[in-house]
């Protein structure tokens, strides 16, 4: 298994906690970023969001889509991610002038970036199901801030999440993006375990001392970074699985999609090679749809 483009559970045997790590790079979250050149704020926190959603979607314990979505009326009004099965894909949608705006600045706050807006996760199970959804305003200085109080309010869980992102450079080529995150929830008290807010206080001691450096520094696997931060409590790392970049989108969804759209757009839309030219917004995959599939043109 590689060190990197993974997500693997953990618990600690010494105080109630359990949680999941992540390390993302060159399989899944430098091709994101790379395809759309965003300006470096935005890169930034579309893949924290990526991570995020790699973090809680693999606590799902159905086969599920897990959808990150960042939304306001700023310069970025909108920051999706996704993951399902291991997948990834994640894209921002950029306001007018927001490039010029952007260029040169590093890193930004949610809510710098954003606006005034929410931080929404939803859960969809697919079709024949109702999406759960949970939403907390964007008020935290950090994405993983923002989560944390998604998981308070919406959850009732102590959570501890921390988010890294950040590129590696060499002098040899192009460089790579690199994210590290983890997360770690506090497992409630009962007849056996007693009251564990004095365990998790402990714990989250520690959490406290993760570093960004540690989380993405490709020298430090997953492993020797959970056996670093928690060895005293006892850490234990489950098997890992993978992660990659990988887009749901399909010529046959597209079309049916498009079939809802009135015939008049559909017109509209027609190129002098007689298709329609449909450009997915995550993965930038262009299509060609023949308009009398989706509205008898």
């Amino acid at each position: 298994m590689s060190r990197d483009d993974l997500i693997a559970p953990f618990s600690l045997d010494a105080a109630p906690v359990r949680g999941r790590i992540a390390r993302i790079a060159r399989g899944a979250l430098d091709p994101i970023l790379h395809r759309h050149d965003y300006p470096r704020p935005v890169a930034l926190l579309l893949g924290e969001a990526l991570t995020l959603a790699a973090l809680v979607g693999s606590l799902l314990k159905t086969e599920g889509r897990l959808v990150v979505q960042a939304q306001g009326e700023g310069v970025v009004p909108l920051l999706v991610a996704e993951h399902a099965g291991g997948g990834l894909r994640g894209y921002a949608r950029l306001a007018e002038g927001a490039a010029e705006k952007l260029a040169g600045a590093h890193r930004m706050t949610p809510k710098d970036l954003l606006g005034a807006g929410s931080l929404i996760l939803t859960l969809d199970l697919g079709e024949d199901t109702t999406p759960f959804q949970g939403v907390v305003p964007l008020e935290g200085d950090t994405l993983a801030q923002c989560a944390e109080a998604y998981f308070r309010t919406s959850e009732q869980t102590d959570t501890g999440i921390r988010l890294a992102v950040g590129e590696v450079i060499s002098g040899s080529g192009p460089s790579q993006w690199r994210a590290g995150g983890v997360l770690m929830q506090r497992i409630a008290g009962d007849a056996a375990r007693g009251d564990t807010q004095e365990d998790w206080r402990r714990a989250s001691m520690l959490f406290e001392t993760l570093t960004d450096e540690e989380l993405i520094d490709p020298a430090l696997p997953a492993d020797r970074l959970l056996y670093r931060l928690f060895h005293e409590e006892g850490v234990r790392m489950g098997d890992p699985t993978p992660l990659d970049d990988r887009c749901s989108c399909s010529a046959e969804r597209l079309t049916n999609v498009m079939k809802t759209f009135p015939k008049a757009e559909i017109v509209d839309l027609i190129e002098p090679d007689g298709k329609v030219h449909a450009r997915c917004q995550f993965c930038a995959r262009e299509y060609l749809i023949d308009p009398t599939q989706v509205s008898g043109v």
